[in-house]
């Protein structure tokens, strides 16, 4: 969001900054496109750098997650009541609400790993070909 509204600012006053910036992008997106092709999943089971606890704290820094619950409230409830009961019930509403998306994103990656480590040369090669027209489509 912040980045936007930077880019739209200095599209505003520097037009030729847009066009360069294309061209950046599309490189990067091209770099990642490479990566992806000649990447290779994991093949150890040893300690991995990522933990539960690890993750649990980085909701608490998480600015998504504030801006997720201050859109929420803003948008849609303060606009009905803004009776510190409601609030709280809102809220214990719009948590209960990402931990289920959070199940179902973290239950769906599982499968889709099983799928990923059988197939994961066709599925990058797909993922490649997509940020290859991603690149296409900024350059045309």
């Amino acid at each position: 969001m912040i980045c936007a509204v930077i880019v739209y600012g200095v599209s505003t006053f520097l037009p030729d900054v847009l066009g360069a910036m294309k061209y950046v992008g599309a490189a990067y997106i091209l770099w990642l496109a490479v990566h992806i092709v000649v990447s290779r999943p994991d093949e150890e089971d040893g300690e991995r750098s990522a933990s539960f606890w690890k993750g649990f704290m980085l909701q608490f820094v998480n600015v998504k997650i504030y801006l997720f619950g201050i859109t929420a409230l803003t948008g849609y409830v303060t606009n009905f009541s803004t009776s510190l009961s409601v609030l709280v019930f809102f809220e214990l509403v719009i948590a209960t609400i990402g931990t289920v998306a959070t199940s179902a994103w973290i239950g769906t990656g599982l499968v889709i790993q099983k799928i990923y480590l059988r197939h994961y040369r066709l599925i990058n090669i797909i993922l490649a070909v997509t940020l290859l027209e991603c690149v296409y489509s900024i350059l045309k």
